[in-house]
């Protein structure tokens, strides 16, 4: 049985790796500090409201419940693990930029956590599997990514309960995973903890901000050094979280906020160097090295 499992493991990747192969061809948001007080999203956003107040929580010694971790009472704003960990997770995905940040974590060894959406996961499943195969988690972003503001009423624990199930559903059956993690689009914070923790599920928000959302539409050398500076800001944290962002899934037009992720390219073999020479050990937000 095992050998059967690990024999359809290796066609799932062949296939997937001719997949890309042919694709190559054509081819957030708080302040980087340890406060865990909700911060300013991009431009066409509302500040969060304070329904749920997020408190600086560590996936530590979790209770195993099912195949997902109990989901602690509280917004987790830190990396698991002992000495010094941290890591990284990349949002708004699947996009074209994945398949090269994948092969520079590779580069290094390194895994993290992607936060997909699944509109965009529909649209790209091919790329959700690749990040899922090279040892990467593969995470709930919501299905629809919008902000409290853009939904009629707000957000409620029915809106949020049916967006976060339903793209588990989606990246579970794409990725032959289980879907444990969710990011509230934005940082906002109403309603997530009750609607999340329904599910069984942990809400991530992060403790380092990349803000490489704001970088411009080509790569440049202050967006790439600015976008190093910011993602290891970590001011005396142990266990930072870092979010950056492999895509675009908010609905600003493209020259307000750019989808070029280019300097989020360039700037990660920076990034890694910097949390490795400070001691730090890089984790997938479950634990995993």
């Amino acid at each position: 049985m095992w050998g059967l499992k690990v024999s359809h493991r290796l066609l799932r990747r062949v296939v997937v790796g001719l997949a890309l192969a042919s694709a190559l061809t054509a081819c957030a948001i708080r302040p980087p500090s340890s406060m865990t007080t909700p911060t300013s999203p991009p431009p066409t956003a509302s500040p969060p409201s304070a329904s749920v107040t997020p408190s600086a929580t560590a996936l530590t010694t979790p209770t195993v419940q099912g195949p997902c971790q109990r989901p602690p009472e509280a917004l987790v704003t830190h990396a698991p693990g002992v000495g010094r960990t941290v890591a990284l997770t990349f949002d708004d995905g699947p996009a074209p930029a994945d398949l090269e940040i994948v092969r520079v974590l590779a580069r290094y060894g390194v895994h993290a956590t992607f936060f997909e959406t699944g509109r965009h996961a529909v649209d790209n499943p091919t790329v959700s599997r690749y990040v899922a195969d090279q040892g990467n988690l593969v995470e709930d972003h919501s299905w629809d990514h919008l902000y409290p503001r853009e939904v009629p009423g707000g957000w409620t624990a029915a809106y949020l309960t049916d967006q976060f199930a339903r793209t588990r559903a989606q990246l579970a059956a794409t990725t032959s995973e289980h879907v444990c993690y969710v990011r509230p689009p934005g940082g906002f914070v109403d309603h997530v903890v009750g609607a999340v923790g329904s599910l069984g599920m942990t809400a991530v928000l992060w403790s380092v901000d990349g803000l490489d959302w704001k970088q411009p539409g080509s790569v440049t050398p202050d967006a790439t050094a600015a976008i190093v500076t910011n993602a290891t800001r970590v001011e005396g944290q142990e266990h930072p979280i870092v979010l950056l962002h492999s895509g675009k899934a908010s609905h600003e037009p493209d020259f307000v906020v750019s989808p070029f992720r280019g300097n989020t390219i360039a700037a990660l073999p920076q990034i890694i160097q910097w949390y490795l020479a400070h001691g730090y050990t890089f984790v997938r937000l479950d634990g995993t090295t």
